[in-house]
């Protein structure tokens, strides 16, 4: 490329480049800038026909200022009373700006909250209370007070400036004066025509915002008017006719947050000095929420002002109330009447249906009793039975000790009687009469025990103890019939609450008829276990090495008179299963996965005497003894 065609390819470039600037710059903000939060903010207008522009108004200051703010954008929409209420009910505005008696009906029907009040500036002081003031001529002599205005035309002067209407009503209505009725109120919206139909006479009295003619007219003009009524308050420093109010309020929706609320507060209640200097108009400014206490009032007396001017009901209406009232007793009375008749036979139905449970009651206990002694005298026969088929095996085990004695004290005779004194073999031979005669002692007392008839009576014992007491009270039979006896015995088990008897009784039943199921055997074993079960329960195991039971006789072998012997009755293992299920435990019977069968019960454990005090052996001999 030549140097002279240089110059123009770059002026083509940059002219390229200047072109596509211009179209793409206004996108770049919007790729840089984050999106604002946009709010809504309704401002109450008392002129429904008027074009409100948020220019050159007095709100534009606080529009301005909250628009600085980057983050949020904020909307303004200007709106009358009614349609100020639509809107917050379908929650299309976020922010109002409304004075204090539109405010106190929102609050109610709307859960909005105020949070700042609106003040003005009136001689170099923020003001943020409001209230209406009544002028008249100062020749005019008929309207001294607020009542003279009854039968008058009153101008209300409405502007950006003007007070609510409702205000108004209110104040009137606390002076008995009621706009339509005894009062003619008119509009006026230029400042200019107040003194001249004043002086003409086509109105007799001016209301106003308080304050608002000393702004708008010159002190030559106000000397001319009169303030009816004139009132002076430390929080305002103007006259005026009626009680101060809150200035108009800065309020919030239901579901704008706190954080959003603080920042708003912070941005409006920081006043600059020069604010309002390049505006047209005064602006508004901002300070905390004030009360409402005097407003209240306001209401308060209002409400009692139309009370008392209601007219008094006719003497129709009163006895037609009357006749309505005895009615409406009348028939209070007779549902009363019957509720306490019903009451009454229901109470007779429970009564009866009481007794009748009661003697219920106390015909299944005594039937539950019977059958507890129906059952002792079954297991006390049981254990009789038991004893007169053992009669043979105990006939030689008390045999032995008493030949033993037998022994001993025929030697003793015999040294005596060959004038051979030796006091060491005399009294070791009677030491030994003695010990077999308290080995005799021990069997009758435990026979005496165990055919006992009495009630039943439980007590803490060891388990492992029964085992011991049963298995040396069947040696002998054992010895006979050549079984081998194992005892694999859990230690420290926890002790059950039983009775001793009863469990011994089982024990014996389920040990005799491991032995006759063993009948025939070359090398019978019987094991007895012991050990916890479950945390909760300590189980006992009488496993036989015999032929086991067929299945069909597994399934009936509890049930009463039901056997497998050829001369049994079907009562052990019934009675058996009946002593185990009243002391809160199970009896069951299984086959082993090789030979023979095992029976085996469940006591609950008493953990209570585990940690109070343990249970010895001794203890459980003294109980087991009489």
């Amino acid at each position: 490329m030549s140097l002279k065609k240089q110059p123009c390819f770059i002026s083509l470039s940059a002219f390229l480049f200047l072109i596509l600037l211009c179209l793409f710059y206004p996108a770049i903000p919007a790729w840089s800038a984050p999106q604002k939060q946009t709010f809504n903010i309704g401002i109450l207008t008392l002129h429904a026909t008027h074009q409100h522009q948020l220019e050159d108004s007095p709100w534009q200051l606080t529009i301005d200022r909250l628009n600085q703010y980057s983050k949020y954008h904020f909307n303004t929409v200007f709106l009358p009373p009614n349609k100020l209420t639509n809107a917050l009910e379908n929650d299309e505005l976020d922010f109002i700006i409304t004075d204090a008696f539109n405010y106190l009906i929102l609050e109610k029907k709307h859960d909005v909250l105020r949070m700042l009040t609106r003040t003005e500036l009136f001689d170099g002081e923020y003001i943020s209370s409001e209230a209406l003031s009544i002028f008249t001529m100062n020749n005019n002599s008929e309207v001294t007070r607020i009542s003279d205005l009854q039968g008058k035309r009153i101008a209300l002067l409405e502007n950006e400036y003007s007070t609510s209407e409702l205000f108004l009503e209110k104040f009137l209505n606390i002076h008995d004066l009621n706009i339509g009725e005894n009062v003619d109120l008119l509009v006026l919206e230029r400042f200019d025509l107040t003194q001249s139909w004043l002086k003409e006479g086509k109105i007799d009295a001016l209301i106003t915002k308080s304050g608002l003619l000393e702004k708008q007219l010159d002190k030559t003009t106000l000397e001319t008017l009169r303030l009816v009524y004139p009132r002076r308050g430390r929080h305002a420093p103007f006259l005026h006719s009626s009680v101060l109010v809150p200035e108009w309020a800065f309020a919030r929706a239901w579901f704008i947050n706190d954080e959003i609320v603080n920042q708003i507060i912070t941005i409006l209640i920081s006043h600059k000095k020069n604010d309002h200097v390049n505006y047209l108009s005064e602006q508004y400014h901002w300070t905390f929420a004030q009360k409402y206490h005097g407003l209240a009032e306001l209401f308060a007396l209002s409400r009692e002002m139309e009370t008392a001017q209601s007219p008094p009901p006719s003497s129709l209406s009163v006895k037609l109330k009357y006749w309505l009232s005895f009615l409406i007793i009348c028939f209070l009375l007779v549902i009363l009447i019957m509720y306490l008749r019903s009451s009454r036979d229901l109470n007779n139905r429970l009564k009866t249906s009481k007794e009748s449970l009661e003697l219920e009651i106390k015909e299944r206990q005594h039937a539950q009793e019977q059958a507890l002694t129906h059952q002792a005298e079954l297991a006390h026969v049981a254990r009789l039975s038991t004893m007169g088929e053992m009669a043979s095996g105990l006939a030689h085990e008390l045999n032995q000790p008493l030949s033993a004695i037998h022994t001993y004290v025929q030697g003793c005779i015999r040294l005596l009687k060959m004038d051979k004194h030796d006091p060491e073999a005399i009294i070791n031979a009677l030491q030994l009469t003695a010990q077999q005669a308290d080995r005799a002692g021990g069997i009758i007392r435990r026979l005496r025990s165990f055919v006992r008839k009495g009630e039943s009576h439980k007590t803490y014992t060891d388990i492992n103890h029964i085992v011991n007491e049963v298995t040396g009270f069947l040696e002998s039979q054992l010895h006979n019939k050549q079984v081998n006896l194992t005892l694999d015995l859990k230690e420290d088990l926890p002790p059950v609450l039983a009775d001793i008897i009863q469990i011994e009784q089982v024990l014996i039943n389920l040990l005799k008829n491991g032995i006759e199921a063993m009948s025939g055997n070359e090398q019978p074993a019987i094991t007895v276990v012991t050990r916890r079960k479950d945390n909760k329960l300590v189980e006992l195991c009488v496993i036989d090495s015999g032929h086991g039971i067929s299945e069909d006789k597994l399934k009936q072998i509890f049930n009463p008179f039901f056997t497998t012997k050829t001369s049994g009755m079907g009562m052990g293992l019934s009675i058996s299963s009946s002593i185990i299920e009243a002391h809160d435990g199970k009896l069951y019977a299984e086959n082993n996965p090789v030979s023979g069968a095992r029976f085996c019960f469940t006591l609950p454990v008493t953990e209570e005497l585990v940690t109070e005090q343990p249970v010895t052996k001794e203890y459980l001999g003294n109980n087991n003894n009489e």
